[in-house]
């Protein structure tokens, strides 16, 4: 189906995807791939080593599009209706007495993001059955009254398609699409408290993969002529049923909602995912973009997504050309890319004084009762003592050492379940940002995506040890800070309310 080409063959200039490519570097994106294709012509696929085309990768929230076009299949197919009401789907889960608010809520309302619940976390709940959980929650809206992100009612919808189907959703997509496509053969999806499928958050595919299902769904629903989806069931689920405008700012998220998929601008449909997993197809340039990233926050989509429009979307021409000298520097752009790393110098002079040194914090939110920083010419290693015990993370010197991180017991199969021993793959990085204070960036490339970020400065006999992170369901342990000395010169140190 797909032929990988270079970009001035399409119409785009290899320049231009360079300073695309370049913008997410420079502005320090925690990239793992992009994909940038026009029709069938892949012209741009960039994978940020360790990760390669047959990765496997978590995608968040780009799954609840594919329940989305699940059930509008669904639908297309009589087998259900937008105005059919939820809970009647699930007398098993509901509690004795259901809200009104919730009796009310229908099909449609969870497809568009109008439902009655807002903020239904189950993280760190002992939640056993998630579905049941969710109708536990008291509503705080009346249903089709206004858009609301509800994760967890997306999550519901593919409940729903499995109850509906007697199959998880990737078997009832492979048996309707993705096995005639030939995609999706080592998908799969993590489970939910209770034995369903993550369907709001925890599919996990190749770049490849997500290319070719946003193909299909620009085609409506065709794959090599033939059409898979019903035209219908496309059509509904990409086109605009919510307003999802807030003070009138234009962004790429405030556009517009389907049936769990996003519209962008020039009319194109975003799927759209937890830290910058994002697919946008653009109408008028038949061109499709994906990236897969680990970012912290949603100024990443922003920067990525802006900067696609003004490099790519904005220059293309209907016009194909022959390779220029930007064609061979494009590959080689691509070829060198790595995971980004702490950024700072390699080197301190304030190395040796700390080097292998010993100190004790004070009393903390993290747990953790001391650490030390050793440094080798290669890199180094942060050990320290917390509730689990003595554990180390190694560092290159502006350089990923791939490991696994030393915290065990998170989840793997099932979220929210944690699972004894278990520990997920990382890279680590260190670099001095300033003479006396150091940058560790950990990045958790597993199954769950994460970030971590460690600096420690010192002033004096002081340290402080200060930790950021952003994950879902874990690296709480690493949240926090801590005031430290040397060990030997705690005197003046606050412990447990008095005085060392």
């Amino acid at each position: 189906m797909f032929e990988k080409t270079f970009p001035e063959k399409v119409g785009i200039k290899s320049e231009d995807v360079i300073y695309f490519l370049n913008i997410l570097e420079s502005r320090g994106l925690f990239m793992h791939s992009v994909i940038m294709a026009r029709g069938n012509k892949i012209f741009c696929e960039a994978y940020w080593k360790p990760y390669t085309e047959k990765s496997l990768q978590r995608m968040y929230s780009i799954t609840k599009s594919y329940v989305g076009i699940a059930i509008s299949e669904l639908i297309a197919e009589g087998r259900l209706s937008p105005e059919d009401k939820i809970v009647s789907f699930f007398p098993d889960k509901l509690p004795d007495t259901v809200h009104p608010y919730l009796a009310d809520m229908t099909v449609g309302n969870m497809l568009t993001m109008q439902t009655c619940m807002t903020g239904c976390n189950w993280f760190g709940q002992n939640v056993t059955d998630r579905l049941k959980h969710y109708f536990t929650f008291a509503p705080s809206r009346y249903p089709g009254t206004g858009f609301d992100y509800d994760s967890e009612g997306s999550f519901v919808l593919c409940a729903l398609l499995e109850r509906l189907t007697g199959k998880t959703l990737l078997d009832y997509l492979k048996e309707i699409c993705f096995d005639e496509m030939g995609f999706f053969k080592e998908a799969r999806c993590l489970k939910a408290p209770g034995g369903h499928t993550w369907g709001d958050s925890a599919l996990l595919c190749t770049a490849r993969d997500q290319l070719a299902f946003a193909r299909l769904i620009a085609d409506g629903g065709k794959w090599n002529s033939r059409q898979l989806l019903k035209s219908e069931a496309v059509e509904n689920a990409v086109c605009k049923h919510s307003d999802t405008v807030d003070f009138g700012i234009k962004n790429y998220d405030n556009v517009g909602y389907g049936y769990q998929v996003w519209r962008c601008f020039d009319g194109a449909f975003a799927f759209l995912g937890m830290h910058n997993q994002t697919v946008i197809y653009h109408p008028e340039t038949d061109i499709i973009f994906l990236s897969t990233a680990g970012d912290p926050h949603g100024a990443a989509r922003s920067v990525t997504i802006e900067n696609f429009y003004n490099s790519i979307i904005r220059n293309a021409s209907d016009k194909p050309g022959g390779r220029t000298p930007g064609t061979d520097r494009l590959e080689g752009f691509i070829g060198a890319l790595k995971l980004r790393t702490a950024g700072g110098e390699d080197n301190s002079p304030f190395e040796n004084e700390i080097n292998k040194k010993r100190f004790i914090t004070e009393e903390n939110s993290m747990g953790i009762k001391e650490f030390t920083l050793s440094f080798d010419r290669e890199g180094g290693a942060f050990t320290y003592l917390n509730r689990q015990g003595r554990k180390t993370i190694k560092f290159g010197r502006n350089k990923n050492t791939i490991q696994s991180f030393p915290e065990t017991g998170y989840s793997k199969d099932t979220g929210g379940i944690r699972c004894e021993g278990h520990m997920y793959r990382c890279a680590a990085s260190a670099g001095w940002i300033e003479e006396k204070r150091l940058s560790i960036i950990v990045q958790i490339i597993d199954d769950y995506v994460g970030l971590l970020n460690i600096t420690v400065g010192f002033n004096g006999d002081w340290a402080l040890l200060d930790m950021k992170k952003c994950a879902e369901d874990f690296l709480d342990e690493y949240s926090g800070s801590a005031v430290a000395k040397p060990e030997g010169e705690q005197k003046g140190c606050l412990r447990g309310g008095g005085i060392v």
